[in-house]
């Protein structure tokens, strides 16, 4: 992976575990998701544009290895389209969701450091 690549995953997951942590959900607490769906959304299209630059398989690093960020990158760009999608609209958290968006929002910020933190160790070593 190109150094560029690197960087542009690395800010964006930055991006995404910064916003996630400065908004944290409490489940006892009235919650806006429109900054975080927003982020979401915003940076899944980053994290699209630059996977669509890429010349080669992101997953897999030879035919017996995976590639462990691309396998947490594809984990990330899942749960931001996840956030985006089903908090999209709402101006609050409803109790029926209250659980969900507690799992949903923490995986979120937990995969987007390890897609931060693996990207720069990649980008150090290139």
């Amino acid at each position: 992976m190109t150094p560029e690549f690197l960087a542009t995953v690395a800010d964006s997951a930055g991006r995404v575990a910064e916003t996630f942590r400065s908004l944290p959900f409490r489940a006892d607490r009235p919650y806006d998701p429109r900054p975080v769906a927003a982020v979401a959304a915003a940076e899944l299209a980053v994290l699209c544009g630059v996977v669509a630059t890429l010349d080669r398989p992101l997953v897999v690093d030879t035919p017996t290895r995976a590639e462990p960020l691309g396998v947490d990158l594809a984990g990330l760009m899942s749960f931001l389209q996840l956030v985006a999608v089903l908090y999209h609209g709402l101006d609050a958290v409803p109790p029926v969701l209250a659980v969900s968006a507690g799992r949903n929002l923490a995986a979120t910020q937990l995969i987007a450091r390890r897609v931060r933190d693996r990207a720069r160790s990649e980008a150090a070593r290139v």
